[in-house]
């Protein structure tokens, strides 16, 4: 299992700098043909959008990956190891529920949007919220990895 999730992990990784790197050229590409060519790529701002939202949401799961999500630590350091422990265990199961409704609606929503085509690139919409179920399933494999990590922790503070 730990070598499936650090395959899953791998190619977040390099799906994700691959999204970024196109977002960025094409946009590059794009300003050099408007400003300097008069000739833009009709279909750039479009592309990088797109790209830019699933380099987004994969991106969530390689920084949750990591459990190095921006969070407000004052209070919850105030309190004694194992209730720290308690705490981020229910904050993790919280966030589960939520990805679960994420990739509920997510695709219900692709496919709803399915037949529906973008307007530069006549793309199902369906790719691009698709974004939201597969960045949210990414995100519920790193937090129940964190939890039980967390669980680990939890038990042996106890002894």
């Amino acid at each position: 299992m730990k070598k499936l999730l650090a395959a899953v992990d791998a190619a977040t990784d390099w799906v994700c700098f691959a999204l970024m790197c196109v977002a960025f050229l094409i946009t590059f590409f794009h300003i050099i043909g408007r400003y300097i060519l008069k000739a833009p790529i009709f279909f750039s701002e479009e592309l990088s959008r797109y790209c830019f939202v699933w380099a987004c949401m994969l991106g969530a799961a390689i920084v949750n990956r990591k459990n190095e999500h921006t969070s407000v630590t004052y209070f919850s350091e105030l309190l004694p190891k194992k209730a720290q422990s308690a705490l981020f265990i229910v904050r993790e199961i919280l966030i589960l529920v939520l990805l679960v409704v994420l990739i509920y609606y997510g695709i219900r929503l692709s496919y709803t949007m399915r037949t529906v085509k973008t307007a530069a690139m006549s793309l199902s919409w369906a790719v691009v919220y698709m974004s939201l179920p597969v960045g949210s399933f990414l995100v519920i494999l790193s937090t129940i990895e964190l939890i039980m990590g967390k669980a680990r922790d939890f038990t042996a503070q106890g002894r």
